[in-house]
């Protein structure tokens, strides 16, 4: 079994902003809630929303860059 974390836009549906990052994590059987979160968190929130921050500053600058030319 796997859960996991995904990093997207928010829009005015609940969940329904376009899916930037995604990561699975596994669920070991001797998991507790405690465990798991403490496990998503490091395997995979704290890697994706960096990387998101990064990726879309990257496109702002990017639109910036493109609309001063």
């Amino acid at each position: 079994k796997v859960t996991g974390a995904t990093v997207h836009f928010v829009n005015e549906i609940p969940d329904g902003g376009e899916i930037l990052l995604q990561k699975a994590v596994e669920i070991a059987p001797d998991d507790t809630p405690e465990t798991l979160q403490r496990r998503v968190m490091e395997q995979a929130e704290w890697q994706l929303l960096p990387l998101a921050a990064e990726r879309i500053c990257a496109e702002i600058v990017r639109e910036k860059e493109q609309k001063n030319d």
